[in-house]
């Protein structure tokens, strides 16, 4: 491994002898069983449509979109009818007509003239048409309503997977459905709590700010390396596919080191470091896409200037030059 740190033509060689070794698997899974929160918070016909509708965007964790439903109206407020899916009464935000904390957003079809927020999901009524859709189950002829959940999740992972285009990370997508960093924090910590990239590993806890852990950076990078040539799958976090913090979560995992799942919870574990003093296994934060201190994208720093990320759709686990100019944090988590 100290090859790769001191020169370039290492890691090409090894690229080529790790492609030959370790195939990628074909299929990634997104999401893995619920835990006892959601048993217990969510209803078991929800729980289902859930997962269902998630399988329908390639990477997108069933938690996700059950966060949603979670934050939005609390599952239906209980108001789903099993059977149909229905909800009623039927669930209603205020008019967004401009007073003190809300935007001003007018919708000619509405009965006072201004969008409001329906049904369990939330939609603005000005852009459920772009969302609508009608779900496996629903009756023949039947109109995509907003105040049906079943309709409504469905078109909620339409919505996630239209954002997730392009993107590298789960906050990025959430962000587009309702922009507000509190709302992404709050959406994946909710995830979380159902089940969302529970980690492996056997150190003692999760790693937290100013925490490291003994352990070998180069034997992260070696681990890292099993999943060159692995397709970017938004929201994947096994050798089928990865995100950029679903590589970093299982390159850490497989050497028995045990670290949170997104990049908004990545960078604030172990401690920071200059760009001067990178070693191998540093955590490497760029932007993501959003505004200019997002740090919505990780790389493992492989050495001698170079990173092994997972990009984004369309593209495959890689070697890529380090790009100083990118940077926006850098965090260490191991003790070597």
């Amino acid at each position: 491994m100290k090859a790769l740190v001191a020169g370039l033509a290492a890691p090409v060689a090894l690229v080529m002898a790790v492609a030959l070794v370790f195939p990628p698997p074909k299929a990634a899974a997104a999401g893995g069983p619920p835990s006892a929160v959601a048993l217990a918070e969510i209803p078991p016909d929800l729980l289902s449509v859930y997962q269902a509708a998630a399988a329908t965007c390639a990477g997108l964790p069933w938690q996700v979109l059950a966060a949603i439903g979670a934050l939005e109206s609390g599952h239906a407020q209980g108001r789903a009818d099993p059977a149909t899916g229905d909800v009623s009464p039927p669930i209603m935000g205020p008019a967004i007509d401009g007073r003190p904390g809300f935007a001003a957003i007018r919708d000619p079809s509405s009965s006072d003239g201004w969008a409001h927020a329906l049904g369990p999901m939330q939609f603005l009524s000005t852009t459920w048409a772009r969302w609508a859709r009608l779900a496996p189950g629903r009756p023949a002829g039947a109109v995509p309503s907003a105040h049906n959940a079943w309709d409504a999740i469905y078109a909620a992972a339409a919505k996630l997977c239209a954002a997730a285009e392009g993107s590298s990370d789960l906050s990025t997508a959430i962000y587009a459905y309702n922009r507000s960093d509190a709302y992404v924090d709050a959406v994946l910590a909710k995830a979380v709590a159902y089940g969302m990239g529970q980690p492996g590993g056997s150190a003692a806890g999760l790693l937290t700010s100013g925490a490291m852990v003994p352990g070998s950076g180069e034997a992260v990078v070696m681990v890292a390396m099993r999943a060159l040539g692995t397709p970017y799958v938004w929201g994947g976090e096994s050798p089928g596919g990865f995100d950029c913090s679903g590589l970093v979560q299982w390159a850490y995992a497989e050497t028995g080191v045990r670290v949170p799942r997104t990049t908004r919870e990545q960078i604030n574990i172990g401690i920071p470091v200059g760009l001067n003093d990178l070693r191998p296994g540093d955590l490497v934060f760029t932007r993501g896409g959003r505004v200019p201190t997002d740090l919505g994208h990780v790389a493992i720093y492989a050495g001698n200037g170079m990173v092994i990320v997972a990009p984004r759709t369309g593209q495959t686990v890689q070697f890529r030059l380090l790009a100083p100019g990118s940077v926006q944090a850098v965090r260490r988590v191991l003790q070597t």
